[in-house]
């Protein structure tokens, strides 16, 4: 096949509608797991607070409201673990430079 030369400003064109196009849809799912991401921190560093205030002197009713609180960050962490979806097992070196900041 024979190469196709195409004015610059064709070509600038072209990849701006491709980029409009297709280049929304993965910042949208790139700011979803950013969220996620950031959420999960907040979780985890909720449990970790809440179990340094478990090893000091508290009254029951401090104890079980941090207990509870524990319980529920816990579950809330599991449940938005659950829902991001796992890397695949073999992915390509363009994938893994998408995924940093």
């Amino acid at each position: 096949m024979t190469d196709i030369r195409l004015p610059k400003q064709v070509i600038d064109r072209l990849e701006g509608r491709w980029r409009s196009r297709f280049g929304q849809a993965r910042r949208r799912s790139s700011e979803l797991f950013d969220h996620r991401l950031e959420q999960l921190r907040a979780h985890r560093n909720n449990i970790h607070r809440y179990r340094r205030l478990l090893q000091t002197q508290l009254s029951d009713l401090e104890r079980e409201f941090i207990e509870r609180r524990l319980s529920e960050e816990t579950t809330a962490m599991q449940g938005l673990a659950a829902d991001i979806p796992s890397l695949p097992s073999s992915f390509d070196r363009a994938a893994c430079e998408e995924i940093k900041p």
